[in-house]
């Protein structure tokens, strides 16, 4: 009779076992699955957002750097003559000296450069803007970023009585509602070193 009781007992708890996992078996489970998931999905989006930021950065100073390599050449083939008194090197014009205009100012020299007018309709020559497209790089595909390109020119030493041929250029970049100076160069016309000195 005992043992007919024990061996009862014993199938019972037998079958209690063998039915797998118990509610909160489950709910636990499913938390840490949930858990798991979740940080995966967080690491690999933060993992994301740094590649395209890497990119995005690439690709301004990419755009940038065409730019100002397009001003190099410019800028280089200012006052390059191609004639026979040069003989195919560069100098000024039929060698006369630079023009006092030149010499005190050139920013009206920059403003005519081949490629420094991007916008024909600014009022304001001295600032250019041009928004890159997904032409230029994929990465430009989402919202538009806004490159700008602004001209101050200023005197050596910032002293008034002296002429103006320093040149600075100031990249600002418009990205997700933020306007980021980016990058200034500051340029000085080679030929400048032909000018009269100041007495």
């Amino acid at each position: 009779m005992i043992n007919t009781k024990v061996k009862k007992l014993l199938l019972t708890r037998n079958k209690h076992l063998n039915l797998g996992f118990g509610l909160v078996d489950a709910i636990i489970s499913i938390a840490l699955l949930t858990g798991v998931i979740t940080y995966g999905i967080y690491f690999s989006s933060l993992r994301l957002k740094t590649v395209f930021d890497s990119n995005l950065t690439t690709s301004i100073n990419k755009e940038i750097e065409r730019d100002i390599e397009r001003l190099k050449s410019d800028f280089w083939a200012m006052f390059y003559e191609e004639n026979q008194s040069c003989q195919g090197g560069y100098c000024l014009s039929n060698g006369e000296p630079l023009s006092i205009a030149i010499c005190s100012d050139f920013s009206q020299e920059i403003l005519n450069l081949d490629n420094w007018n991007i916008e024909n309709k600014s009022t304001n020559k001295m600032i250019q803007s041009w928004e890159p497209g997904p032409k230029r790089s994929k990465v430009f595909t989402g919202k538009p970023i806004k490159i700008t390109r602004e001209l101050l020119v200023e005197s050596p030493l910032r002293e008034p009585l002296l002429n103006k041929t320093i040149a600075s250029i100031s990249y600002k970049v418009k990205m997700f509602e933020e306007n980021i100076h980016w990058l200034s160069i500051s340029l000085s016309p080679e030929a400048n070193s032909w000018c009269k000195e100041l007495s």
